[in-house]
């Protein structure tokens, strides 16, 4: 049994959707935790979330390594995936992926940390994190569950 370029590139996409998914649930779990968190010692919670935003390191190396072994892949099989239907969503799940983990969530990351900021500085934020978490956890649901149709698509490949 020889490793073929193709096996090897298709090892790589796996470990990058499993890293960049892995990360999307991670972050889903971890802030019901900050929410408890922040509640009952607000200073912990700011701790907390600083560590929690270094998550989105691992979204976008997934995110790299993805996009190179997708691309190899291609390089290989693109006549044969580029015109099938499972392929084509799979794609415009990615986008969505992309826009809304990358962009939306990043988004709300930056506006939590402001929020948090402003704690500090006496300002009534209550509602504001009110907002933040459901912004949040709707992001973070929709990530994981684009993440679950991405495994579907992968694994039954239907036309």
């Amino acid at each position: 049994m020889s490793i073929t370029f193709y096996d090897a590139a298709l090892v790589g996409h796996i470990i990058g959707i499993t890293l960049m998914a892995g990360a999307a649930f991670i972050d889903l779990a971890a802030f019901q935790i900050f929410w408890k968190v922040f509640l009952k010692d607000p200073a912990e919670g700011v701790r907390l979330e600083k560590y929690l935003n270094k998550l989105q390191k691992f979204m976008g190396i997934g995110m790299l390594v993805i996009l190179i072994s997708g691309i190899l892949m291609m390089v290989k099989m693109h006549e044969v995936w580029g015109a099938q239907l499972w392929f084509r969503i799979k794609m415009g799940v990615l986008l969505l992926i992309i826009i809304n983990g990358l962009g939306l969530r990043r988004m709300l990351g930056s506006r939590l940390k402001r929020t948090l900021a402003a704690y500090f500085t006496g300002v009534d934020i209550a509602e504001a994190m009110v907002k933040l978490k459901n912004r949040l956890m709707t992001v973070q649901t929709i990530q994981v569950l684009l993440f679950i149709i991405i495994y579907v698509l992968s694994i039954f490949k239907f036309n």
